[in-house]
């Protein structure tokens, strides 16, 4: 055993749940991930195991060192590198001994770590970093030279017990392709949070986390959604037989019920042709109301019982199974240029010019579905702002068609106004729109009524996709081109899986910036442009 977790559960400052009854156990050397969609608590999990906050409830059991690296960095922007990582007193303790000035607490300090400047160095070495020093800061780094410094951090501290939180949102693909090598060979413990498929394939456990508890599948990603998937149709095919059985009993008591008051209507005539008493016909009345009751009551727990059990089956499906999306296309002729860029370079103030070895050259048309792809600073990003045109080329020119309508869909969804309500945003970019509609659009997408005054700003990663999708649809002015900058770094794979349906379906031009593969081929791309 490497870790147990017993009856864990955690409750938000507010005092609401978040979850509850999470017990597992994963064996030493075993890689694991833990899926569920978003705002089930995955982080806050992860965040408990490593110690840095506490659950209401529950028991955690490590046999070993247990090491972490974040989601987030923000945190260690002020730090320098040493700082971020816990060796800075370390490495001045050692600077000091070796100058001839170490006392008794530079000696604590350093602990006989003689060799932690080699190990740090050995482990950028191994994640291609070796051109950060530790005194750099961190809040000069890109996201994926922080996600390294950290993935250089196992190699450092040596724990038995690794803890991930989405590792790839901010990798390049030599990155990646990195961590995906680490992950096949390393014999730590593993426990990974990642929407990452191909990742997750790497894995050979899947443990399923939900609000009440956990789902333990003995088996990679593929195998997992294969099993799920199953298990899914079986119980779409149950409800809806379930429904007709409903409908069919509920058919059925009308008639008994109706059939009994004919019956009984039948009796009283036929009592007051043949001068039966009144008391005697009251008796009879009384009784046949008694059995009208009975069968009315028997047919009521009958149907209440079945509209339980389809409640049950309807909640245990996956919410995302029954989103349907219908939405415009673009009205631009195909093989209409768009852009084009000739020799362009860009500068940011006190930085090298990009591109400036060989300035971009390139053209957009129309009904292409193209990619962006190169390693981190390369320079997608800005050339997607260049495209929109909330960035001028430093040099070259660039056209852009007049007639030409994007939407940007970033990861932090920015097209959506944080400001805004739920219900504000739909009516902000489509007014004409009755409100019955906008509201029945949310209700399709799983807004529920009890969320649409709530603000944007407070969406979970998967919310702000799915409102950005109803944006897009309820939107008059249906874009000519959907510009993606890795819009999946902060969704769920049911979130991502509805994203991908939306690109693949959208007859327009479609620029994606992503560094997941399977992404990259579930929305249809048909054209690579490759950054140096």
């Amino acid at each position: 055993m490497s870790l147990l977790v017993q009856g864990l559960s955690y409750i938000h400052p507010n005092k609401d749940l978040l979850f509850q009854n999470i017990t597992f156990t994963i064996s030493t050397g075993e890689k694991c991930a833990i899926i569920g969609n978003n705002g089930v608590g995955k982080s806050t999990l992860l965040k408990i195991l490593a110690g840095k906050i506490t659950p209401a409830s529950g028991n955690i059991i490590c046999d070993g060192i247990l090491y972490m690296i974040p989601q987030h960095f923000g945190q260690f922007d002020d730090m320098s590198v040493a700082e971020a990582l816990g060796v800075a007193d370390k490495l001045r303790a050692l600077s000091i001994i070796l100058d001839g000035r170490g006392s008794e607490k530079e000696y604590e300090q350093l602990n006989d770590e003689w060799d932690i400047p080699e190990r740090l160095e050995e482990a950028f070495a191994r994640w291609q970093i070796g051109h950060i020093a530790p005194d750099m800061l961190m809040g000069n780094l890109s996201g994926g030279e922080k996600t390294r410094v950290f993935l250089a951090g196992q190699d450092i501290y040596k724990p038995s017990v690794v803890l991930m939180d989405e590792p790839t949102n901010h990798l390049d693909t030599t990155g990646r392709t990195l961590l995906y090598e680490y992950i096949a060979h390393t014999n730590r413990t593993t426990v990974i949070v990642s929407h990452d498929r191909t990742l997750l394939n790497l894995l050979s456990e899947i443990y399923e986390m939900s609000p009440t508890g956990m789902q333990f599948y003995p088996m990679n990603y593929d195998a997992y959604r294969e099993t799920v998937d199953t298990e899914t149709y079986a119980k779409v095919a149950r409800l809806e037989n379930r429904q007709k059985e409903l409908a069919k009993a509920e058919k059925s008591a009308r008639k008994t019920i109706e059939r009994q008051q004919k019956h009984a209507s039948r009796g009283e005539k036929h009592s007051a042709k043949k001068c039966v008493a009144r008391i005697s016909m009251g008796l009879l009345r009384n009784k046949s109301e008694m059995t009208a009751s009975r069968l009315k009551k028997m047919q009521h727990e009958k149907t209440e019982a079945m509209k339980r059990e389809i409640n049950e089956i309807r909640l245990s499906i996956n919410e995302y199974t029954g989103i349907k999306i219908d939405m415009s296309n673009s009205v631009l002729a195909s093989k209409k240029l768009l852009v084009e860029a000739r020799n362009i370079t860009f500068r940011y103030a006190g930085r090298e010019a990009m591109w400036s070895q060989q300035p971009l050259d390139l053209s957009i048309f129309s009904g292409e579905r193209i990619r962006l792809q190169g390693d981190n600073g390369c320079g997608k990003s800005t050339l997607l702002k260049l495209i929109t045109g909330s960035l001028q080329p430093t040099s070259g020119k660039m056209f852009r068609n007049e007639a030409l309508k994007i939407l940007y869909l970033d990861q932090e969804y920015s097209c959506l106004d944080n400001d805004l309500t739920v219900y504000g945003q739909l009516e902000a970019c489509n007014s004409k729109r009755p409100e019955h509609e906008l509201k029945t659009l949310l209700n399709r997408f799983l807004f529920t009524s009890s969320t649409w005054d709530k603000k944007c700003g407070s969406l979970s990663g998967g919310e702000k996709m799915k409102l950005a999708l109803c944006h897009l649809i309820v939107n008059e002015d249906t874009p000519d081109m959907i510009i993606a900058d890795e819009p999946t770094n902060n969704i769920d794979i049911a979130s991502m899986d509805i994203l991908a349906t939306v690109l693949k379906n959208y007859k327009g031009t479609l620029l994606v910036v992503s560094h997941d593969e399977q992404f990259i081929h579930d929305v249809g791309i048909e054209r690579t442009i490759y950054f140096p």
